[in-house]
């Protein structure tokens, strides 16, 4: 499942051709990542019932690959037998980042399969300078925004802390693929305000929500031509016009 903004259809119109169209999630204006996530849910759901799903940002790149499939692949494994719990993947932080979230865990939670998997605390969004060395030095982890868990407990969240924008959603045909629909600007759909899934729905249901340590995997959201030259040069990559070393 793919969720795009039709205003980027130029963009992914080729690299999307061959994803099945009930695949394709087109939000008509981009109103942040809490609506983006109820509309592929109740797309999802309407197409499979309730499986276990995962949340996967595109523009993120993971320098060992490898690990993190092996930690995605654990994820799955724990939200089998925790089926009202949702796995976060945090990051093993590198440096005090103050444009990243991050996690603060808490205790161990009990699981047959890893002992890397602990409570959340508290979420921290773009802290300042001096809280993230404080977090840093507690070892606290980045925020992948990677979650793995049923697509009910998702929607259950996701009524507790923001019923409308469900209630908006629902009633805009999302589950059926209905798009053109919400095209219309007096459509509710116009109405829902922009809002930030972890700031919004994360941040105040902790209870539910369990963080899995990755580890070093070599995390970066690819955020800034800064971050993409990083990511670059700690692969080996150059691009045709930086010219050869």
């Amino acid at each position: 499942m793919f969720v795009v903004v039709k205003a980027h259809e130029r963009f992914y119109t080729h690299e999307l051709g061959d994803v099945t169209p009930s695949r394709l999630v087109v939000q008509p204006s981009n109103k942040g990542t809490t609506a983006a996530i109820v509309y592929s849910l109740l797309r999802i759901t309407s197409l499979a019932g309730d499986p276990i799903v995962g949340f996967f940002p595109t523009d993120h790149h993971y320098s060992r690959e490898w690990r993190f499939a092996a930690s995605v692949r654990l994820a799955l494994k724990v939200v089998t037998g925790r089926p009202d719990t949702i796995i976060l993947l945090g990051a093993k932080a590198s440096h005090p980042e103050v444009e990243y979230g991050w996690i603060e865990p808490g205790t161990s939670v009990g699981s047959r399969f890893t002992n890397s998997l602990l409570r959340v605390s508290r979420f921290w969004e773009k802290p300042s300078t001096h809280v993230a060395q404080t977090l840093f030095a507690r070892g606290c982890l980045w925020n992948t925004f990677v979650m793995i868990g049923r697509a009910s407990t998702f929607l259950n969240m996701l009524k507790a802390a923001v019923p409308r924008v469900v209630r908006v959603l629902e009633a805009d045909g999302c589950a059926s693929g209905e798009e053109s629909s919400l095209v219309d600007g007096d459509h509710p759909y116009a109405t829902l305000t922009p809002g930030d899934f972890s700031q919004q729905v994360l941040s105040v249901s902790t209870g539910q929500l369990a963080v899995l340590r990755l580890g070093d995997v070599g995390w970066s959201d690819l955020g800034t031509p800064e971050r993409v030259l990083f990511a670059m040069m700690r692969s080996g990559l150059r691009a045709a016009w930086q010219g050869s070393a």
